[in-house]
């Protein structure tokens, strides 16, 4: 009895080692209340947000899955980055040799670093004339696929002034689902004062992009304020950073569906991906759970209900 007091006692230690959580959690990258570039994590179920580790002045965009499971994202300077999972301290791989949209200066233009996703292990980057490229994970070499997406191009330098005090910004994601690419993209008008869109440059819509040539196909019409999608589990969550809600995206329509609101500490939420368990980890939940089964089998051999 006390063996197996101590066995149970054991495998339960093993299943907790893995983290619970009231939802499916994803890394992702929010620019916080000071726009400046962080890594967090945000359970999907209840919108909480948790940050890792410090601040990037430097901005990031995108969020992709690299090499062992490590993080990648784009910098506005358009560096690629791999940062921890565990600290959230960036280490920068190398230039993305796209151009930079920082300011005061280099000026924004047409090759300027817009954002990146990932799809089975390869990393893809966009342009403000929204071509695709490949990212090399281990340099940060990006390379230009064949022909233009026919995404639309960004209409506007990112974040700049309007002579009547609005502010133009677009919303992009990239992300991999069932083995296939896809994107959303929006670009409208924002006004300061009042917290409303007042124009819409680019209507937003749900896009297949053919990872071989670049080329986007339209699916259809989608929310306003799309800024990051992660996959999880085969349902794919857009985070609506004008309405700071998480919802489902429905990959043959665009339509979404109400999930739940998110933090609004977070920000403006630019990349995210699905976490990863550990290899070890997952291996030990399974074998506690196999253990907990069989204890649980034996129990009932032994002590069968008594007839009625």
């Amino acid at each position: 009895m006390l063996t197996k007091s101590l066995l149970i006692g054991s495998l339960s230690l093993v299943l907790f080692h893995v983290p619970l959580s009231a939802g499916p959690i994803v890394y992702a990258i929010s620019a916080g209340l000071t726009g400046n570039g962080q890594i967090g994590t945000v359970d999907l179920a209840n919108g909480a947000y948790r940050q890792i580790g410090p601040t990037e002045p430097d901005g990031y965009f995108g969020l992709a899955t690299g090499p062992n499971g490590s993080l990648l994202a784009g910098t506005y300077a358009a560096n690629l980055d791999s940062i921890s999972a565990t600290t959230g301290v960036p280490t920068r791989i190398g230039p993305t040799g796209l151009g930079a949209c920082v300011v005061p200066s280099p000026s924004c233009g047409p090759n300027s670093f817009a954002t990146l996703g990932g799809l089975a292990g390869t990393v893809f980057a966009t342009d403000f004339q929204n071509d695709i490229y490949t990212v090399n994970p281990l340099t940060g070499a990006a390379t230009l696929l064949n022909g233009h997406t026919s995404l639309p191009a960004i209409p506007f330098i990112p974040g700049s002034l309007n002579p009547d005090g609005t502010i133009n910004y677009f919303d992009e994601a990239i992300w991999g689902a069932g083995g296939k690419l896809y994107a959303t993209f929006d670009a409208f008008v924002f006004d300061l004062n009042s917290f409303t869109v007042v124009k819409t440059m680019v209507a937003p819509e749900l896009y297949q992009i053919d990872p071989s040539t670049g080329i986007a196909t339209v699916i259809g019409s989608t929310d306003l304020g799309i800024g990051a999608v992660a996959d999880v589990h085969g349902t794919s969550y857009a985070f609506n950073d004008i309405t700071d809600q998480i919802v489902s995206i429905d990959l043959s329509s665009g339509k979404t569906s109400f999930v739940s609101s998110f933090d609004p500490a977070a920000g403006v939420i630019q990349g995210a991906v699905a976490v990863i368990p550990e290899p070890g980890s997952v291996a030990l939940a399974a074998i506690g759970l196999i253990g907990l089964a069989f204890l649980g089998r034996r129990k009932r051999w032994t002590y069968p209900t008594r007839p009625s």
